[in-house]
């Protein structure tokens, strides 16, 4: 069982997604966070999830900074974002935050378990539609 920290601003894209994966075998939502502040307390109140999945553009703390502030705390984590923004720079960006996923929200959920899944084990993950070309 993989188990996950939901960090997502947007409460109705939270509750809808950690329903999805309570669907899926092999996952398990054990937190869920409104932005990188809350994620971060939770963390340190002794939640250790597999896998933190997390939305770019959050308020408060994004999801670059918020990976960057659990990869020097808690460097065991895998961090996946999970966007709406399909333009390579900011996939440049997470990974070199230190995520180990970038994934595309209009994905269906059994490719987001499969791409989670892939990141426990080892791999790095680019959502296959996220534009190679630089931004305009």
């Amino acid at each position: 069982m993989i188990n996950i920290l939901l960090v997502e601003d947007n409460a109705i894209v939270r509750n809808t997604m950690a329903m999805l994966l309570a669907s899926e075998n092999g996952v398990k939502v054990v937190g869920s966070a409104e932005d990188g502040n809350v994620a971060l307390g939770l963390l340190a109140n002794g939640l250790r999830p597999d896998i933190v999945l997390a939305d770019l553009n959050m308020p408060g703390m994004d999801g670059i900074e918020l990976t960057v502030k659990i990869r020097s705390l808690y460097s065991h984590m895998d961090i996946v974002i999970l966007t709406m923004h399909n333009k390579y720079i900011f996939a440049e960006k997470a990974f070199g935050a230190g995520a180990k996923g970038y994934l595309l929200k209009d994905g269906d959920i059994q490719k987001l378990c499969a791409s989670i899944t892939r990141v426990h084990l080892g791999e790095t993950i680019l959502d296959e539609n996220v534009s190679r070309r630089d931004p305009d």
